[in-house]
């Protein structure tokens, strides 16, 4: 298995981050190494190695933090 930043660091606590929203299923934050003014990381808690992965029950975390 191939390191996961977002898993292994952010969501396990281990790299801090400036959280901009939580819910029970994801979390947007500041980007740590920002390339625009403003720049925000949204990413689901479930780990999803691929779009080619993606399951019909999935579908509602690309609407959840809209």
């Amino acid at each position: 298995m191939t390191e996961d930043f977002y898993c292994e660091e952010v969501l396990s606590g281990n790299t801090k981050v400036n959280k901009v929203l939580e819910t029970e299923s994801v979390l947007a934050y500041y980007h740590t190494k920002p390339f625009y003014p403003v720049h925000i990381v949204a990413i689901p808690k479930k780990h999803i190695s691929s779009f080619l992965t993606l399951e019909e029950s999935d579908n509602e975390l690309f609407t959840e933090a809209t």
